[in-house]
């Protein structure tokens, strides 16, 4: 939303995928052979029983279900994480074969094990290059998609008579209109917000911060500097923001390049620019 914000909520992604797998060690079909020995090369991950349903007791009449790992709540809790950390990075998008994903988990019980894949650093462009190649498809789908996302959504607002559109193409909706006054473009106002993006992931909130927030409108992105001046203290206003009056073409932590952004502001009070640094 600032035009330099500091972001809580930083992607891990880069991180997971360059200092935690060992199968983007590319090879030349002339260079030698890389011998890499990792922790636990025999150990084969195990399939986790459910954890949404509690152990049933022993039926004898039905057979002995076989294959699943009968692990303690604990184990289980651990193997959620292991989960949430691949799917909320997203590496569950890349394209992997069946003995490069093996590969992937002999390289975290590598590092669990408190155990370093001997001249990890020297392979270090290649794994970058590995992960540049295999991640290119995912954006570039995900970039279609949300670009399809975003066509269909402005094309649904341009038809509904409580959105109005403004002549710089910034689409806001008054939910409530307030009864004190309007903030300039040189105004602080004090603020609850949320941000998302047009796949619904939020961005950026001021849940669990305590209360509102101050803001000064010039330090804004050009959608939200212009929205806001049309709702008054103690009103709420909804805001499409395309492209163009947000980051543009600018990729940000966890927005990426030419992304429309939606919010939803509650403005509180309107206050002294001079007296307020944006957070």
């Amino acid at each position: 939303m600032v035009k330099k914000p500091t972001f809580i909520l930083s992607s891990l992604m880069l991180a997971l995928a360059c200092s935690s797998s060992p199968l983007a060690f590319a090879q030349d079909e002339a260079a030698p052979k890389i011998s890499i020995s990792f922790a636990d090369d025999e150990e084969k991950p195990a399939e986790v029983a459910p954890a949404t349903q509690p152990a049933a007791a022993a039926d004898p009449a039905q057979p002995e279900a076989t294959g699943a790992a009968q692990y303690s709540e604990e184990e289980i809790l651990f193997a959620i994480y292991g989960w949430f950390l691949v799917h909320r990075n997203q590496v569950d998008m890349i394209d992997v074969s069946k003995e490069e994903r093996l590969a992937f988990l002999s390289g975290v019980n590598t590092a669990l094990a408190q155990k370093e894949i001997p001249g990890w650093q020297e392979h270090m462009p290649s794994v970058t290059a590995l992960m540049d190649q295999r991640w290119a498809p995912v954006y570039e789908r995900l970039q279609r998609e949300r670009k399809a996302q975003t066509v269909e959504l402005f094309a649904g607002l341009a038809k509904q008579e409580n959105v109005k559109k403004s002549a710089t193409g910034l689409f806001y909706e008054i939910v409530s209109e307030g009864t004190g006054k309007f903030p300039s473009e040189d105004s602080a106002v004090s603020v609850e917000f949320e941000a998302k993006l047009v796949d619904g992931s939020v961005f950026e909130t001021t849940e669990g911060r305590g209360g509102p927030i101050p803001i000064v409108l010039a330090n804004m992105v050009p959608g939200v500097r212009e929205g806001l001046q049309n709702v008054r203290e103690g009103g709420i206003i909804k805001l499409w923001v395309p492209a163009s009056l947000g980051f543009g073409s600018e990729e940000k932590p966890g927005i990426p390049a030419d992304s429309a952004l939606l919010f939803e502001f509650t403005l509180h009070e309107i206050g002294e620019a001079e007296l307020v640094e944006t957070p």
